[in-house]
């Protein structure tokens, strides 16, 4: 299991190549979104969105793929191929092609993820996945913007961690409560059904139900209950950045440096998910900035793991206090 919910790509990284495939979670993009995430691949990505000539290409492009009667995509290969010389002079979109290939051969959990991506069973399953998303009305439309505007539009998208953070559940990554969990405990956990978890204070606080979660403090939730893994509502508020309820859980009382089994605080989660407001909020309420979790990194190491450069702003100014 991963020592840190926000460190999971960084220590994928050191993992030996030749780990066993049996935990690998086919559908676990966490190690392609925090490659995404990377400032000057997002800064890239912003300036190639912005080139109206690039733009054209991907209109293009995308008009070399006409839909027939039948419903199965035609292709006008002159027009592709003319769309695609443009776009490999264009040294913007070359530059963040050759850094995202270098970094895919270079990490052993994509290595792991891209030769999945041959195996018959997952391609089943991921086209399962898929039907199930173009179904979803909050995805439908981004999906559907994706397929008519191109790369351009998939460009906007890498730049919205909230779009990301949906597909990653709905392709069965389950966002940060998942994180470092084996594939069959994710799967197990997805199992159990939506109606015991929702009774739950730590589903009302993932999924930003603050009435839900008023609901039951007022009950007489405990809120400072921890799940298998040690983690409260307070974490689960922090790592979504759901703000309301991390606000509602501190002003009940809730314990700001409350520990998960790796010794993870909730400002571990918020700032290695860069929450800047939740941070804010952790710091205004007394968390500590010097525990360090199982690996012995503080929540700024984490923030700096994950490239969150406004977080370790705020971290620093706080140690200087």
């Amino acid at each position: 299991m991963a020592s840190a919910p926000a460190e999971k790509a960084a220590d994928d990284k050191k993992s030996e190549s030749s780990s066993s495939q049996a935990d690998f979670n086919a559908f676990d993009m966490s190690a392609m979104t925090s490659l995404l995430n990377d400032p000057s691949i997002k800064d890239m990505a912003e300036q190639i969105a912005k080139d109206p000539a690039f733009n054209r290409m991907a209109q293009q492009l995308s008009e070399s793929v006409q839909t027939a009667g039948d419903g199965v995509p035609q292709l006008d290969t002159n027009q592709y191929f003319q769309a695609m010389q443009q776009v490999m002079q264009n040294p913007q979109f070359m530059s963040m092609a050759e850094r995202l290939g270098n970094a895919l051969m270079q990490d052993p959990s994509m290595a792991a993820m891209l030769q999945n991506m041959t195996n018959p069973a997952h391609k089943e399953q991921l086209e399962a996945r898929m039907s199930q998303i173009r179904e979803d009305p909050a995805l439908k439309p981004v999906l559907d913007e994706i397929e008519q505007g191109g790369p351009a539009a998939m460009m906007k998208y890498w730049n919205d961690p909230d779009v990301l953070n949906k597909l990653g559940r709905a392709m069965g990554v389950g966002g940060p409560q998942h994180f470092g969990l084996p594939r069959e405990e994710v799967e197990e956990a997805e199992a159990e059904g939506e109606e015991e978890e929702e009774l739950t204070l730590h589903h009302t606080a993932s999924t930003g139900d603050i009435e839900g979660l008023k609901v039951l403090l007022a009950d007489g939730a405990n809120k400072d209950e921890k799940d298998s893994e040690g983690r409260t509502a307070l974490h689960f508020a922090c790592g979504y950045g759901e703000l309301k309820c991390a606000e509602a859980l501190l002003e009940a009382g809730a314990f700001v440096d409350s520990v998960d089994k790796n010794n993870n605080t909730p400002l571990h989660y918020a700032g290695g998910y860069g929450r800047k407001e939740c941070v804010e909020l952790l710091l205004k309420n007394g968390a500590a900035v010097t525990v360090r979790n199982m690996d012995s990194k503080t929540p700024m190491d984490v923030a700096k793991l994950n490239n969150q450069d406004e977080i370790v702003q705020l971290l620093q100014n706080d140690v200087f206090l």
